[in-house]
């Protein structure tokens, strides 16, 4: 599996109906595609909570093309470098034959991406299991890049194992529109979210305000979560968001068991020239790197 191509894919799938919905040429489109991500390197690194228009189709196709590929991969090396986060994975697979994961304002599908490039290089002749992902987000629109990246995982699948019941694992899904500042949407939350594995991919960094309710969420999570559950953060190496995360961890009565800072590229497999079409276009290149980025694994005791 290649993150290029299933994101590519994606893309293709996605492009003219967005263009058809805002009554644009393809290279309108893109221009302004280009100008969304100009917005969210700005937004990011204002120092404020980033105001970044993910309404917009226009911005989540950006998002998809240049940051859901690295971000992936980047996720993906923190669940393969960490012993505990893929054994917990292996275990629940090979005992139960399912793993019930959810992701915290996971956009496009970053952290099924990640998962799955990661059975697939680790779960090849073993027992086929079914990963049972759940994924939260504020903007229900994510739903289209989610379900484009689903079809063409699939499709990856199938080249690279042929007939479904060959494949390492299945996905069961639900995308569950959700202010992760609001605990009080639902009266039974354990009950809804109560899940083996919890990825908080780039999320504190976009939460400024309203880290109360945040910090009551995940620590009613993790009191529903059974016995061994972890929770994964991935996110931008910054003093704050740093601090925040192992809060978050202790407030919760979660145990601290890896920490790692990390600066580094994606894999040598994945190729930008795969973007080239849609980098012509858009006049920026996909990220191929992170800078100052660490994951921190915190689990229930």
């Amino acid at each position: 599996m290649n993150y290029f191509e299933v994101i590519k894919a994606a893309l293709d799938a996605l492009v003219d109906g967005i263009c058809r919905h805002r009554s644009l040429s393809r290279q309108q489109a893109m221009r302004m595609a280009a100008a969304h991500l100009q917005t969210m390197s700005a937004e990011w690194f204002s120092g404020d909570k980033p105001n970044i228009v993910y309404g917009d189709p226009l911005c989540r196709f950006a998002y998809l093309y240049c940051h859901t590929g690295v971000n992936a991969n980047l996720c993906e090396v923190s669940i393969r470098d960490s012993a505990q986060v893929a054994d917990l994975i292996e275990r629940r697979l090979d005992d139960a034959g399912e793993l019930k994961v959810c992701a915290f304002g996971g956009g496009p599908g970053t952290e099924l991406l990640a998962l799955s490039k990661h059975l697939c290089n680790t779960r090849r002749g073993r027992p086929q299991g079914d990963i049972n992902f759940t994924l939260l987000d504020l903007v229900p629109e994510w739903a289209e890049s989610w379900n484009a990246l689903e079809s063409n995982i699939k499709e990856c699948l199938r080249d690279q194992f042929g007939e479904r019941r060959n494949w390492p694992f299945t996905i069961s899904k639900t995308f569950q529109p959700y202010d992760m500042t609001r605990i009080e949407q639902y009266a039974n939350l354990g009950q809804l979210f109560r899940h083996d594995l919890y990825v908080l991919n780039y999320v504190l960094s976009e939460i400024f305000t309203d880290q109360d309710a945040f910090a009551r969420l995940v620590a009613r999570m993790a009191q529903e979560a059974p016995a061994g559950a972890m929770f994964l953060i991935v996110d931008r190496d910054q003093p704050r968001v740093v601090a925040w995360a192992r809060e978050l961890l202790a407030a919760a009565g979660l145990n601290e068991v890896q920490f790692t800072q990390t600066n580094s590229n994606m894999d040598l497999d994945e190729r930008r020239t795969t973007l080239m079409e849609y980098e012509r276009e858009i006049n920026h290149r996909p990220r191929l790197t992170w800078r100052g980025a660490f994951w921190i694994v915190g689990v229930k005791p």
